[in-house]
């Protein structure tokens, strides 16, 4: 029962306008915070490293599921994407904070 509801167009629909909400949401609340320009390119660094893990994971999950129809790779693979997603754009939203000076 639960799986046609989620098969409903209409309810596909609003379940993405919700989670659009909740993201843009997410990034007002990173533009309020002030990250050291250092750990945001530490960040935009690993986001390449992960953009390339993920798709060699989300690949060989594809082949295990056509070779055994297990989707637990290809699940990993895209959750963990997905929260990667939300950590780029907390960190890319942010604000950069000025080095201080204390030679004053």
């Amino acid at each position: 029962m639960s799986l046609d509801l989620l098969n409903n167009p209409v309810v596909q629909i609003l379940l993405t306008l919700c989670i659009i909400v909740v993201f843009i949401l997410f990034c007002r609340v990173a533009k309020k915070v002030s990250l050291p320009a250092s750990l945001k390119k530490i960040v935009m660094v690993l986001t390449l490293v992960a953009a390339v893990v993920f798709n060699v994971l989300y690949s060989k999950g594809n082949a295990v599921i056509t070779a055994s129809g297990d989707y637990s790779t290809a699940t990993m693979a895209l959750v963990g994407s997905l929260i990667w997603v939300f950590i780029f754009a907390f960190v890319l939203m942010a604000q950069t904070s000025k080095p201080t000076d204390d030679k004053e």
